[in-house]
């Protein structure tokens, strides 16, 4: 398992931060998070996923249907 982190985003400012022990970087969003994510494009409300080891990001966004609790 590696370690990652985990940042809930909101445009490009990090509203969230957690730190997530997975096999995967999506494995390592859910987890975090608790909602299941997939890839990104160009939404607003997203999930960066960090591997510092690798020096790796990844981009998320929780599954359809889901409300971030800021859109609410």
């Amino acid at each position: 398992m590696k370690t990652y982190r985990v940042e809930e985003m909101a445009g490009e400012m990090a509203v969230s931060r957690h730190v997530a022990n997975a096999d995967t970087p999506w494995e390592a969003a859910t987890n975090a998070t608790g909602k299941e994510v997939k890839g990104r494009r160009e939404e607003k409300f997203w999930v960066r996923v960090t591997d510092e080891q690798a020096r790796a990001v990844y981009k998320y966004v929780f599954k359809w249907p889901f409300v971030s609790r800021l859109q609410r």
